[in-house]
């Protein structure tokens, strides 16, 4: 629990700092998710949250999650918070498909829950091209179990 909140802690010193916006680059922007996590248990859940511009290649986002984990035959309300920090190879949309990777603390909660822990993620992305005000992106990745999830994110057009 220390790890997730020195991440979240660390990311709001950084966005309130005000730096990126002061260099010309990209603002904060929202993603909205849907996820499927397989491990011990498996989880299907949908959320959103914050993508804060860290640089030019690297993006640090902050999401919460709701949904329902089954377990033992039985489902029950879940959800989880995420920190996770990506490198974009491509931050200023110069080919259509993009590869991003990177990783973080995720913190899953079922109810009934007697001991919550964090588990450190990676990830990967495919990003694909813009839609309007909209870019889509599919990650897979480790934390918690094998993770699959379906982002759509709204970045600025001139940024990934």
């Amino acid at each position: 629990m220390r790890l997730a909140r020195v991440a979240v802690a660390a990311a709001l010193a950084c966005a309130a700092s005000g730096a990126l916006n002061a260099q010309g680059r990209p603002a904060s922007y929202a993603e909205y998710r849907a996820d499927v996590i397989a491990g011990s248990a498996t989880a299907a859940q949908a959320g959103g949250g914050l993508v804060l511009p860290f640089g030019v290649y690297v993006r640090t986002s902050l999401d919460g999650a709701i949904g329902a984990t089954w377990r033992d035959g039985a489902a029950r309300t879940s959800g989880r918070a995420d920190v996770i920090s990506r490198f974009l190879l491509d931050p200023f949309r110069e080919t259509p498909i993009v590869l991003s990777m990177g990783g973080g603390v995720s913190v899953p909660y079922a109810n009934g829950d007697t001991r919550v822990r964090p588990y450190l993620t990676v990830v990967v992305d495919v990003e694909g091209r813009q839609h309007g005000a909209i870019t889509p992106a599919l990650q897979v990745g480790l934390g918690g179990g094998v993770r699959l999830g379906v982002v759509l994110r709204t970045s600025p057009r001139a940024w990934r």
